[in-house]
């Protein structure tokens, strides 16, 4: 896509009830007033809206019972059921987006059962030409790492901001954050992030329309 403009997406991991409720209580507020205000600006801008999340089958069939993550849910499920082992299974509450974030007819969401992005996920961004994703969510450690890699592998710039992300371990969120996610990733404040974006936007579109309208001679 040699010449294309870039287009921007942003991209929400895990914003479901159950990965909501299991940060700490000080940290769920916080996090959905800047998940809002970054949603909202997003829709203003005329940017694309992905959702990306995480969700299981009733008794997590498929799941091996020696992941290090969700083995114990299947562990316990086998033993208890689906009434009173639910946590991200499809058809209960948990699993849903959160009610402050809930996407639009317009917005592509895709459901995956692992920690690592779907294909599918990858596809759709690549079909509709998206070039910069900035990526918010839960949990900094898991699926925004993960995704993070994916992105960066298929050729993604991405950014992240430090007030969109958490995790339910406030030491791995801090670790990954400053000496992990920063080899794949552009991690800036809120007020770094607004500044940086509005530049390059404005660059975007000048090299844009240079690109369509060249110089004479």
């Amino acid at each position: 896509r040699e010449n294309a403009p870039e287009r921007y997406a942003l991209l929400l991991c895990d914003v479901q009830q159950d990965l909501i409720s299991s940060l700490p209580e000080d940290a769920r507020g916080p996090l959905l007033e800047q998940l809002r205000q970054l949603l909202r600006a997003a829709r203003n801008a005329n940017w694309f809206i992905f959702y990306s999340g995480i969700r299981f089958p009733s008794g997590y069939a498929g799941v091996p019972t020696r992941h290090r993550i969700f083995g114990g849910l299947q562990r316990l499920n086998a033993r208890d059921g689906d009434q009173k082992v639910h946590w991200l299974m499809e058809g209960f509450e948990g699993s849903d987006i959160h009610p402050e974030l809930v996407p639009l007819e317009a917005d592509t969401v895709v459901w995956r059962d692992r920690v690592r992005p779907s294909g599918e996920l990858l596809e759709v961004l690549k079909a509709k030409g998206i070039t910069k994703v900035v990526l918010a969510g839960t949990k900094t450690g898991q699926g925004i790492l993960a995704t993070t890699e994916a992105l960066s592998d298929e050729g993604l710039l991405v950014y992240i901001v430090r007030e969109c992300v958490a995790d339910s371990s406030v030491e791995r969120h801090e670790a990954v954050l400053d000496q992990v996610l920063n080899q794949y990733a552009d991690v800036l404040g809120v007020e770094a992030f607004r500044e940086q974006i509005s530049q390059e936007i404005m660059l975007d579109m000048y090299v844009a329309f240079k690109t369509v309208n060249p110089p004479a001679g």
